[in-house]
């Protein structure tokens, strides 16, 4: 989160969390449509890596899936942490 002076208005601290909010789930939008483009054919997964047209070992489809996953989940994580960062900041103004 952004550093935030204590001279800053309600309103100031409100558009800087929307604005946070709004940057992370663009982020999240984007890794999403990453996934899609690099990942996927038609709009099913393909798992990476084999370059043949045999089918691809348990091992290959539990590595290319974990590394999928944990692309959007890193970026998952970022966002929640930003906007739960902003509900308990908004809330501690509210009391």
């Amino acid at each position: 989160m952004t550093p935030r002076p204590e001279h800053n208005s309600s309103w100031e601290l409100d558009q800087l969390h929307r604005d946070e909010i709004t940057v992370a789930m663009n982020w999240v939008i984007r890794i999403c449509q990453e996934i899609i483009r690099d990942y996927s054919h038609k709009t099913f997964w393909v798992p990476t890596g084999s370059p043949t047209s045999t089918p691809p070992t348990m091992d290959h489809l539990i590595e290319s899936a974990t590394g999928v996953l944990n692309k959007l989940q890193r970026q998952l994580n970022c966002a929640e942490t930003i906007v739960s960062s902003a509900e308990q900041e908004r809330a501690k103004r509210q009391r």
